[in-house]
């Protein structure tokens, strides 16, 4: 999710529209989402070696107490040729969010990162499913031209992607409303990963970076971002390098 995401938290990300499943006062509401995008980033880093993606899932909300939950899955393309090889990504996720009185916008909940296409019997290889807990502030500036949201959000994972010890990511987030209908969002995420199996004991971070404009056609949503990861050497090399992505979504 996010992946919301994003991210999810995204943070970040999930632009999701909830459709009542009955009545419209209702306090259950379900809701599915489609994606096709040239390119899985997660944090900045290609999960599909720079190729498509098709993407989709389904949530969740029980109103009255801000609960929701869902299922969001993508194909993947990465470890190719070796035991641990996964070809499909599938997350569970959970959580409360809502708004204060004074309009600050709140988020917290967990996600479960599931590989079920790895070979977990292979020797020696790491177990790439992980677990996060994250939490995450909003707030719209309504009265401001282009009403900016700015947004701060933090993900923990003990045991990050491939047993790899602590991992931190922070991010932050601006989305700017431009006439037409047009959206401008810019972001910035910091991941940091103490390192055990998968990275070695030194671990490894990155700073990321994205700029991106969407729009909305009829019950279709487009966008189309510039990615940087910066250095490669930092987070894995070519997965890395500055790419375009461009995504066609729908929600219902």
């Amino acid at each position: 999710m996010m992946k919301k995401t994003s991210t999810c938290l995204l943070a970040g990300t999930l632009f999701l529209a909830t459709t009542p499943a009955m009545a419209e006062d209702s306090p259950h509401e379900f809701s599915a989402n489609v994606a096709l995008t040239t390119d899985y980033l997660y944090r900045g880093i290609s999960q599909t070696n720079s190729n498509p993606a098709i993407q989709g899932g389904f949530d969740y909300t029980y109103t009255p107490f801000g609960f929701y939950a869902g299922i969001w899955a993508s194909n993947l393309e990465f470890n190719s040729g070796s035991g641990d090889e996964a070809s499909i990504e599938i997350d569970y996720y959970g959580g409360f969010a809502g708004e204060f009185a004074n309009g600050i916008s709140w988020d917290i909940g967990g996600l479960y990162y599931h590989y079920p296409s790895t070979n977990d019997d292979d020797a020696g290889a790491p177990d790439l499913d992980f677990v996060e807990v994250y939490g995450s502030l909003g707030y719209t500036f309504s009265e401001v031209q282009f009403e900016p949201t700015i947004g701060v959000g933090v993900a923990y994972s003990p045991d990050f992607f491939g047993e790899d010890g602590d991992g931190v990511y922070v991010t932050g987030t601006l989305d700017l409303s431009l006439p037409y209908d047009i959206g401008l969002s810019f972001l910035v995420g910091h991941q940091d990963v103490d390192g055990d199996k998968l990275s070695g004991p030194a671990g490894f971070d990155y700073t990321h970076y994205s700029i991106g404009l969407s729009k909305d056609i009829g019950i279709f949503s487009a966008s189309l971002s510039y990615n940087d990861s910066g250095d490669e050497d930092d987070c894995g090399g070519s997965i890395c390098e500055d790419i375009l992505v461009f995504t066609v979504s729908s929600s219902f």
